[in-house]
């Protein structure tokens, strides 16, 4: 991997792979490296990694993962999801290995002359059930920084904009609403920031993950990919 300034160029000859949510469960990805199915990779994650639930035990867990994506031939990247501790993701804080990387917000990368930008974060429906600094962050929703957008070819975000699946909310959500008085707001704020961030992106791909489904469709020129839970999905499939 090279580097152009602040932007990280990924190296062409490795496949470009993109994986759903895992929650920290890493059984089907590395069952697919050790198979010998998952080589010579790129491979971005669109968040939730369970980044913070085991703060004692992350951080080896991450050295074993750079080993044995090392051994493969992979490079390992991972946005924030809203079940991660953003502080990993920015600042000295930021988890950086050889072969395993989380990503800070509004970063930029280029992958066969094609520019990709990654902006995490979400907001958890069953926020009022879990613990401030164990299983929840406060600062986990998506952060609207105009002056760091640019015009790209790949957006990877781990929510999105309105007009994708989604569009409506589901039962269990408004389950949830009934005792957090301001989640369908804050729900309904948060997908009209990704419609602006959208909109100055102006991307011909955008992959997500948030909703633990599949979906693919191409709307107004874009192709938007959903990928459900493990899911494993590259730019040919």
């Amino acid at each position: 991997m090279k580097m152009n300034g602040n932007m990280k160029i990924l190296d062409k000859n490795k496949q470009l792979l993109f994986l759903g949510d895992n929650h920290g469960n890493w059984n089907n990805l590395l069952y697919e490296v050790e198979s010998g199915n998952i080589s010579d990779a790129n491979i971005i994650s669109v968040g939730d990694l369970g980044v913070g639930f085991r703060p004692n035990r992350d951080f080896e867990q991450y050295q074993s993962l750079d080993k044995q994506f090392k051994d493969s031939n992979i490079k390992f990247y991972g946005i924030r999801g809203n079940h991660d501790d953003p502080s990993a993701f920015k600042g000295d804080n930021r988890i950086r290995l050889d072969n395993f990387e989380l990503i800070e917000d509004y970063s930029i990368f280029e992958y066969n002359s094609k520019l990709i930008q990654f902006i995490g974060g979400a907001i958890s429906i069953d926020r009022t059930m879990r613990k401030v600094g164990i299983s929840y962050w406060e600062n986990e929703g998506v952060v609207f920084d105009k002056d760091k957008l640019q015009k790209v070819d790949i957006l990877v975000t781990h929510t999105a904009p309105s007009w994708c699946f989604p569009q409506t909310f589901n039962e269990m959500v408004y389950g949830w609403a009934r005792d957090d008085a301001y989640l369908l707001e804050d729900l309904i704020d948060e997908r009209a920031i990704m419609d602006e961030i959208f909109k100055n992106c102006k991307p011909s791909l955008h992959v997500y993950g948030h909703f633990h489904s599949s979906w693919n469709e191409e709307i107004n020129g874009c192709r938007h990919r959903l990928l459900s839970i493990n899911e494993i999905w590259g730019l040919s499939s």
